[in-house]
């Protein structure tokens, strides 16, 4: 099915209306119904202008959010409902008010066109916020539904050169978000992958990587939805499958991040940090025989791996087996002198050995 690129026209003092839109939204851009779009997708370094010009001409469905300050906007009114209206005129797109609050819409050149709610009734004024916009989601699937069946409409065709355009601009944004989720700047880095998937939505990677940014957020549901996406896409993505199960593993559903991590090592069984976090979900349910063997499999693969050495070392002590936890932390120690995790470890390993 071909996807409609869906515009946002809005003022910004109406941005927590466009974010619950966006939410509602979200089952047409899984099913890729839809791609949408708005102002917030503009990252550093793009021209505010030229990037609005460029996809609203490209929409084949404009939202128009109204309220007062958006009618009251000289720019909203006399260029993205100018430019709405003439793609409209052209059977180029669809153009659908939105009414979120009370305000004096019903004038040309926006009088004619059937808004939503149905009812006229502003979202505002509803007491259930999400019926009303349950109400703009069925009228938006109905006006897709005309849009693709008009004999008029043809999607925007875009040039090798304009696909060579986006691809490097998804990669660059990319780097980008990959650049501040490695500084931990998660909130911002979440945004650019966002914007990221406006223009690729099936890219892997960054729902992969969105995955992971809102992960370190502690969001544990949202970014098991991230990765769980990018699966769909590519059901052999191994470090999807790892991902998942670390999210699955911090929610304590251990039994499902088991059987993710075991997924992973199935499609590549030497993936070190697979074996891994097997062996500590293992742990964590007290079956350190098999958690042993994760963490002995992560040292045949890498033996320079230190982590796994304190890892096994913990296992170890927990059978009693001093002795060789010791000599594991002291690789860990030697491997990583900078971790204060394994040398307080050892430390607490030798003191219990003397009786401490």
């Amino acid at each position: 099915m071909t996807s409609i690129e869906v515009f946002i026209s809005y003022h910004q003092k109406d941005e927590d209306f466009r974010e619950e839109l966006e939410k509602h939204l979200a089952s047409l851009r899984r099913e890729q119904t839809i791609i949408s779009w708005s102002d917030r997708k503009i990252v550093a370094g793009q021209e505010f202008k030229g990037e609005i010009n460029k996809y609203l001409n490209q929409a084949g469905l404009i939202l128009l959010l109204v309220s007062p300050d958006f009618i009251a906007s000289e720019y909203h009114w006399t260029v993205e409902v100018t430019r709405a209206l003439e793609q409209n005129a052209a059977e180029k797109a669809s153009v659908i008010p939105v009414l979120l609050r009370y305000a004096d819409w019903e004038t040309p050149p926006i009088d004619e066109l059937s808004p939503l709610p149905r009812n006229r009734e502003p979202i505002k004024s509803w007491n259930d916020r999400d019926k009303a916009f349950l109400e703009v989601i069925k009228g938006i699937r109905e006006a897709i539904a005309q849009l693709l069946a008009s004999p008029n409409y043809s999607p925007p065709q875009q040039t090798p050169q304009e696909l060579d355009d986006r691809q490097y601009q998804v990669t660059r944004l990319i780097n980008e978000a990959d650049r501040l989720r490695e500084g931990k700047k998660f909130e911002e880095a979440v945004l650019i992958y966002k914007a990221v998937l406006s223009l690729h939505p099936n890219s892997v990677l960054a729902h992969k990587n969105l995955g992971i940014a809102l992960y370190y957020q502690g969001k544990f549901d949202e970014a098991i939805a991230s990765f769980r996406k990018a699966l769909q896409i590519d059901p052999n993505y191994t470090d999807a499958h790892n991902a998942l199960g670390n999210a699955l593993s911090a929610q304590g559903k251990l039994d499902e991040a088991i059987a993710s991590f075991r997924k992973a090592l199935q499609i590549d069984p030497n993936y070190p940090n697979a074996h891994n976090n097997l062996g500590i979900a293992l742990y964590y349910q007290d079956k350190f025989d098999e958690a042993i063997a994760s963490f002995r499999k992560v040292l045949q693969i890498d033996p320079n791996y230190p982590n796994a050495h304190n890892n096994l070392g913990s296992a170890l002590k927990n059978q009693g087996k001093l002795e060789e936890a010791i000599a594991e932390l002291e690789i860990a120690v030697r491997l990583d002198p900078s971790s204060t995790l394994y040398r307080k470890n050892l430390e607490n390993y030798k003191n219990k050995k003397k009786g401490f």
